[in-house]
């Protein structure tokens, strides 16, 4: 998968897919005629992301090869400063800073015009990155549109670890003593012991300040910034997040007469969401706040994708169903809704002949498994 990496702030990167079609790419031709697509899908990753991860970005931007001459959309990535191992230092208010001199650098620098269309997409705590966005006070760089894909609750999934682990317990009991006894003007500056946090977040630096936003101890009746997604918040809560996305002035479709839209892609089987959730009746409620002003409304095309894991891994035919058919047919629907220059399964457009042809693979070695010698 070829790129480039540009950079958009002090040390801060972003990677951009210039991959080629599959019969372009296993020639010996090592430079071809890069098209330059007004349209950009910016990825926002999750905990312990870094570039091309999760996988998936990859699959994303192979729909959108860019030596075809009139391709309309490039993927790119977008590295903030809490990349990596560094989640723990920094806050989600940072990350939407980060994230907005992204989409400016992009216009200034690369597509060189201020009408650029840019639809963010996030993965796990990218959701809370893309939900911030959205939902935090503020004025932003204008947007066409926001998916968020595994969103997941940091303090349900921490309480189901350490309702079954007595040490994750443990551990968290401790930390939340040191966070209480720390003064509050120390918070984004005293870093929990990691002896602790590994129970909870793995080896990585994490901030009274950080433990306190992931674990949200006075939730569901005071969330903390990172308490988007869990299920016991109150319905005002959700108005109050959800509900905002249809009075944005920053958020605009790029297609006339378009209604300002979320598209969300819960994942089926995701190891992060304890099982007592109902995912579908969680997904609902969104949908509820979401629309409840009549100013905008959850994407039809947001699911719940069956078989998924949290990042749509795995090689099983069900998994690759879920990654490279469900999700990118979703996603693809979703931009041609906001933006166009997708086309539908029926045009048979590039990105669409891409799709298909992954779609048919799968279907094939599906029905060659299901035969018994």
């Amino acid at each position: 998968m070829e790129a480039v990496i540009h950079v958009y702030k002090d040390t801060l990167l972003l990677l951009e897919y210039v991959n080629r079609s599959t019969s372009l790419s296993s020639s010996s031709s090592s430079s071809f005629q890069k098209s330059q697509p007004p349209n950009i899908l910016l990825f926002i990753g999750g905990m312990y992301d870094n570039f091309r991860n999760p996988g998936y970005t990859d699959d994303l931007a192979a729909l959108f090869p860019r030596d075809a001459p009139d391709q309309q959309w490039r993927v790119m990535h977008v590295q903030l400063s809490s990349a990596g191992r560094s989640f723990g230092l920094f806050d989600l208010d940072r990350d939407v800073k980060e994230i907005s001199a992204a989409i400016t650098y992009i216009r200034e620098s690369i597509t060189q015009s201020s009408l650029t269309p840019i639809v963010i997409m996030g993965f796990s705590t990218g959701c809370q990155d893309v939900t911030h966005y959205l939902c935090s006070p503020g004025s932003r760089p204008r947007i066409s549109g926001a998916i968020i894909q595994a969103p997941v609750s940091d303090r349900e999934a921490i309480l189901d670890e350490i309702n079954t682990n007595p040490s994750a317990k443990a551990a968290y009991d401790d930390a939340l003593s040191i966070a209480r006894v720390t003064s509050a003007e120390k918070h984004r500056t005293t870093i929990l012991p990691t002896n602790l946090t590994k129970h909870l977040i793995g080896p990585a630096p994490l901030t009274v300040s950080r433990f306190l936003s992931l674990v949200s101890p006075d939730s569901p009746a005071h969330p903390a910034m990172d308490d988007y997604f869990s299920s016991d918040l109150s319905d005002q809560r959700y108005l109050d997040t959800f509900g905002r996305i249809g009075s944005l002035d920053f958020l605009q479709p790029s297609k006339p007469d378009t209604p300002k839209s979320i598209l969300i892609l819960e994942s089926g089987s995701d190891a992060s969401v304890p099982s007592h959730i109902d995912k579908d009746r969680l997904v609902a409620r969104w949908k509820t706040a979401i629309e409840s002003a009549g100013r905008a409304r959850m994407s039809p095309h947001s699911m719940v994708v069956p078989n998924a894991a949290h990042d749509i891994s795995g090689d099983s035919i069900e998994c690759r169903i879920a990654r490279l058919v469900d999700m990118r047919r979703a996603v693809l629907r979703f931009l041609e809704d906001m933006v166009g220059h997708v086309g539908s399964e029926a045009q048979a457009t590039d990105a669409w002949k891409v799709w298909k042809y992954d779609k048919d693979a799968i279907e094939a070695e599906k029905g060659i498994d299901h035969v018994k010698l």
